[in-house]
């Protein structure tokens, strides 16, 4: 399983528009040395989870297609994993269909894009929508994957459940968590259930902050990574990555180097914008 992270930060980027704290511009300066778009991944080329604003220039920037891109998991409809604007020039009008597979409130957000834009139109576009709710199971016909949807623990402002995925093709299992906090006790136990060959799980406030609801820090997604271990989830070798990285506006965010030495000595690889595994 070919693990390509097209991008690791948060709803702020780095460097953000019109901020000019040291960490910014240190990133324009080096040309884009460090820069982290919205949070998104590529899996074996052929499933993306989530959709940020800049992801197909990303993408052309680390020398990556999407057009083989079948299937595409949309953790919730906030706009740093779901842009609409890149969702409307996604469609393949004389290719296979891209399949969506995402919670209610996108669904129900959809007529608000095309009011946004006119030119977004599903069915033109070729855009297949299946909504998932916790706990739901999808198998693809022909076998190629099996995608189970969990609930998150993040914000339900509309009445929204943002979900987290369980992703198994070929034997490889692989867990995506963005954006959540300490998962319900309903995630965790199917959670449980499972060996994972690589766990994506968000980091968002690092060391910021802590925080444990809504989104993780350092110290509670540690504690998760020893629960992971403890109950025996992960399988010899599996990389467990750290995801969705914040950026504050005040400068003294950590480099990618300050980062990796906190969570080496932990067996974590911090994600970063371009890099790819393969598990």
């Amino acid at each position: 399983m070919e693990l390509v992270f097209l991008g690791s930060g948060g709803g702020e980027l780095w460097p953000s528009a019109f901020c000019d704290c040291d960490a910014c511009r240190r990133c324009v300066q080096e040309h884009g040395e460090g820069l982290r778009i919205g949070s998104c991944l590529l899996v074996d080329r052929t499933y993306l989870f989530d959709l940020p604003p800049g992801v197909n220039v990303s993408a052309i920037r680390h020398g990556v297609s999407l057009a083989g891109v079948r299937h595409l998991f949309i953790t919730h409809s906030h706009q740093d994993h779901l842009d609409p604007c890149v969702l409307a020039a996604a469609g393949r009008v004389d290719g296979p269909p891209l399949q969506v597979h995402c919670n209610k409130r996108v669904i129900d957000l959809l007529p608000a894009y095309q009011q946004f834009n006119r030119f977004f139109d599903p069915q033109k576009l070729n855009l297949h929508f299946r909504t998932m709710q916790p706990l739901d199971v999808h198998d693809d016909e022909g076998g190629a994957f099996s995608l189970t949807a969990l609930a998150a623990s993040h914000d339900t402002t509309g009445g929204e459940q943002p979900l987290i995925f369980i992703l198994s093709v070929a034997g490889k299992t692989l867990l995506y968590a963005c954006d959540t906090g300490w998962p319900p006790e309903d995630s965790w136990r199917e959670i449980c259930r499972w060996r994972f060959d690589a766990v994506v799980l968000e980091c968002t406030c690092h060391q910021l902050m802590e925080c444990r609801s809504g989104h993780l820090s350092t110290g509670p997604f540690l504690e998760l990574k020893a629960l992971f271990e403890q109950h025996g989830l992960l399988k010899p070798g599996a990389r467990f990555i750290a995801q969705h990285i914040l950026h504050v506006h005040r400068g003294d965010d950590p480099s990618a180097e300050e980062l990796d030495a906190v969570f080496a000595p932990h067996g974590v690889d911090v994600a970063s914008d371009g890099m790819i595994l393969n598990i």
